[in-house]
């Protein structure tokens, strides 16, 4: 009877330990699987980060071009925006799109 019951509590024991096992490394918040997850997403918006920020830089450049009254970087904004020197025409041309 006591060997029984060395085994029945051996065999409760071992199943609890595979079964938190198996919960903290396939399930949850904290498995591996989720954890891999989230490095792989914070890797990515590691990376948007970074492109977000010499965005930010370039954009800074130019406000700076612009305060200071860049003549060449005028023109340049003010033709984007289909401004024209006095005397210029502006040909637009429509590209037909084949189906």
């Amino acid at each position: 009877m006591k060997k029984r019951r060395k085994n029945t509590g051996l065999i409760i024991f071992v199943t609890a330990a595979l079964a938190l096992t198996y919960y903290f490394f396939f399930r949850g918040d904290y498995s591996i699987f989720k954890l891999y997850e989230y490095k792989s997403k914070l890797e990515e918006t590691q990376k948007e980060i970074e492109v977000l920020k010499a965005k930010i830089e370039e954009q800074k450049k130019q406000n700076e071009l612009l305060k200071n009254r860049d003549p060449f970087e005028m023109e340049k904004k003010a033709r984007e925006k289909g401004m024209t020197k006095e005397g210029e025409t502006i040909y637009k041309y429509e590209i037909e799109k084949e189906n």
